[in-house]
């Protein structure tokens, strides 16, 4: 539909069976280490890990694929003694020309990411993710068994790229999970985020904000402070490092 195709437009112009499981790493010595793994379809990506421990917190990128912002964001979970890996999806920054078999493979580079953290050492992995992010995070946490799942200005259908959260998929996602919209988003309008997170099942919580920031975009207004504090409390209520 029209609106819908708006929006995903929008969202990209803001630019504008397995292999083998990795091998086992050291444990990241410093704040923040390069981290270099394989997607589930054996593509190479490239993301930092912040802190160390059981729990993983994975850190999915927007449709503009960047994660700065979510590498600003991670060292106060590292500080409370989790494991947090940003990464990028394989395909390139701030691309102009998206494709639906661009959305399709983060899905791969999700699990690669979650794979990866496994392997060095998590027991337990929360997901989160922001606008295509929350999208593909959808798709996979029920699949991965994560602990938690927290969804930032996020649709769950951009039909237009072949790219839809399933009610099966939502279904499967028992543990808690918090949604997250401006309430004047232009980009994803939160009624898309509220219909995403309505098709999902309980345990579930949904926090609006004032203004029109999309996605991580957020950290950087006014309500960056409360979006922070709100990430941190879930992740710490509900994953205990």
């Amino acid at each position: 539909m029209m609106t819908r195709l708006m929006a995903a437009a929008l969202l990209l112009t803001l630019v504008g069976c397995a292999p083998d499981t990795p091998t086992l790493a050291p444990a990241p010595s410093q704040t923040n280490d390069v981290a270099t793994f394989p997607s589930q379809d054996g593509v190479a990506l490239a993301g930092h890990i912040f802190g160390a421990g059981t729990t993983a917190v994975v850190l999915s990128n927007m449709g503009d694929n960047d994660p700065g912002p979510w590498e600003r964001f991670a060292p106060g979970l590292a500080q409370r003694g989790y494991l947090v890996l940003s990464y990028s999806f394989r395909y390139p920054l701030r691309t102009r020309t998206f494709t639906d078999e661009m959305a399709r493979e983060t899905v791969a580079d999700l699990l690669g990411a979650v794979a990866y953290v496994r392997s060095l050492g998590a027991t337990r992995v929360v997901l989160v993710g922001a606008s295509l992010g929350g999208m593909t995070v959808g798709k996979v946490a029920g699949t991965v068994g994560a602990a938690a799942v927290a969804i930032l200005s996020s649709p769950r259908d951009l039909s237009e790229y072949g790219f839809v959260v399933t009610p099966s998929e939502l279904a499967t996602i028992t543990g808690p999970k918090l949604f997250v919209a401006s309430d004047a988003d232009t980009t994803v309008p939160i009624a898309e985020t509220r219909a995403y997170f309505d098709e999902a099942p309980e345990p579930k919580q949904f926090q609006s904000f004032p203004g029109s920031e999309h996605g991580v975009h957020i950290f950087d207004g006014a309500h960056g402070d409360p979006l922070r504090r709100l990430l941190i409390d879930f992740v710490t209520t509900n994953a205990v490092p």
